[in-house]
């Protein structure tokens, strides 16, 4: 299976909890990860050489130093968001506007009208929602 193939992820942010989703999107067999982003490049590297180490991907992800360069990247196809929640809403609906799929950990909003809103985005969107 190409590239062309699977689904292209990235992640929006270098919380804990993502390490999870770095080795169940290398587990997929139907995925592969292109980039993590922070809001700073020396951090989202420093996140990728830690999980790398334990998980080694074949093909080491970008490290990207803003949440906007994930957003616009043009090889990735869905982003996994393990942001708090307080922040959660805005880069979500940013990511379904330029037409990526989400990924969002739980709760996914601070209100129930953020999730309405994050939902009408994405279906807006025709984009897939998790």
């Amino acid at each position: 299976m190409n590239t062309r193939t699977k689904c292209r992820w990235g992640i929006l942010g270098t919380a804990n909890i993502a390490r999870k989703n770095w080795q169940a999107i290398l587990d997929a067999g139907n995925a592969c990860l292109i980039a993590v982003a922070s809001r700073d490049a020396s951090k989202s590297a420093a996140f990728i050489a830690e999980c790398q180490a334990a998980i080694p991907y074949p093909e080491v992800p970008q490290a990207l130093g803003s949440y906007e360069k994930l957003i616009s990247h043009p090889e990735v196809d869905a982003i996994y968001f393990p942001l708090p929640t307080g922040i959660r809403k805005e880069w979500v609906i940013r990511a379904a506007e330029a037409g990526k799929h989400v990924l969002v950990e739980k709760p996914v909003g601070v209100t129930p009208s953020d999730v309405l809103e994050i939902i009408a985005t994405c279906e807006r969107k025709h984009v897939q929602f998790m």
